[in-house]
Parts: C-alpha cells; sequence; structure tokens
C-alpha cells in the first residue's frame, strides 16, 4: 500500500511539479512584478487548476490577451471556469506542449511559467529538450518581455541566464508555500 502511494506520488510530482496548488503567497509574489496598467499579451505554461489564470484573469485590460498553455485536458474545466467567470476578457486554452506554440511564433509581453524545467533535464541529450523550452521563452518575448519561472530549488538559473544572455532581474524565494519556491524574474 505505501509502496503504491509512494509512487503515485512520485509520478504526481515528475508531471505536474506537485501535488497541491501554489499558495496564494507565490502566486501574489508572481503577479506582482507584471504591469497591468497597459494592455498585455501574457502566456501561461502549466495552468494547472488555474490559481495564476484567475489572478491574471481579474487584473487584466479588457483589450488584454491571456494564451493559457496546458497540456493536461483535465484541468480544462478549471480554466473554462475563469474564462467563463471573465466572459469579457480575451483568454485561449491551448492543449500542447509549449513547443508547439513556438512553431507559429507570437510575440508576448509576458510568459509566466510553472513548468517544472528540473524534471526536462537529460544528460544523455546534453539538456536539449529543457534548452529548446527555455530558447522559446525568449524568442517568443518582445523586446522588454517579463518572464517569470518560479523553481522548488534554485535550478536551471544558469541555464536561463545564459539563453537571455544576462543575469536576472530578480530572484525571490517565497517561503510560504508547499514547497517554498524561487522566483526567477528576467526582461528580454
Amino acid at each position: 500500500m505505501s509502496i503504491d502511494l509512494y509512487r503515485k506520488l512520485k509520478r504526481k510530482i515528475c508531471e505536474e511539479g506537485l501535488v497541491i496548488d501554489s499558495s496564494s503567497f507565490l502566486v501574489k509574489e508572481m503577479i506582482q512584478q507584471i504591469d497591468f496598467n497597459q494592455d498585455l499579451h501574457i502566456l501561461e505554461i502549466g495552468s494547472g487548476k488555474g490559481v495564476f489564470t484567475k489572478q491574471i484573469a481579474e487584473k487584466m485590460s479588457d483589450d488584454s490577451r491571456l494564451d493559457v498553455c496546458e497540456i493536461k485536458s483535465k484541468f480544462n474545466p478549471y480554466i473554462e471556469k475563469i474564462a467563463q467567470a471573465h466572459h469579457h476578457k480575451k483568454i485561449s486554452v491551448f492543449n500542447d506542449c509549449v513547443t508547439e506554440l513556438w512553431e507559429s511564433p507570437v510575440q508576448y509581453d509576458v510568459i509566466l511559467s510553472s513548468l517544472p524545467l528540473k524534471n526536462f533535464e537529460n544528460k544523455a541529450d546534453n539538456n536539449a529538450f529543457l534548452l529548446k523550452v527555455i530558447q522559446g521563452f525568449e524568442s517568443n518575448l518582445k523586446v522588454g518581455g517579463l518572464y517569470l519561472q518560479y523553481q522548488y530549488f534554485c535550478s536551471n538559473k544558469a541555464n536561463i541566464e545564459n539563453i537571455f544572455g544576462k543575469k536576472m532581474n530578480n530572484i525571490s524565494f517565497v517561503f510560504l508555500n508547499i514547497l517554498p519556491a524561487f522566483v526567477y524574474s528576467i526582461t528580454k
């Protein structure tokens, strides 16, 4: 019984990042870095049940646009409920790997990622998929655009900085989250 539970938890952490939603403290830390006083084109990746989506939808202007990319369609009802509650706002859902979006490039003002980047590391292929994802973030941001990423460990920072060609604008730490998280912020 306990071995089966362990396997289920491990699979859930590897596939979805963790077993519970991000805390309101983590959501606030990330969302407060976005300037909602202007019309924005925002990409949220790895929305899960939509804890970030809900806050973005509430704060974005009516002329802003939110593209939500979530590979698991089982989360669609949560995102659709948020979109219906904000029916006057432009919210689209894409059930694909984010790399599929890169095939028809769009320039975003903000990219907010909940992807567990550490899970994409693969020494056998020199982190090819991880680097493809991060390169997609960089190339699909407008100049001056903001990329936000949280990680449970201070990992992949060097990968992000190498691809963006600069140091992080800010790294903060949110203790009140299960697990505590580092928030990376970098502009293009």
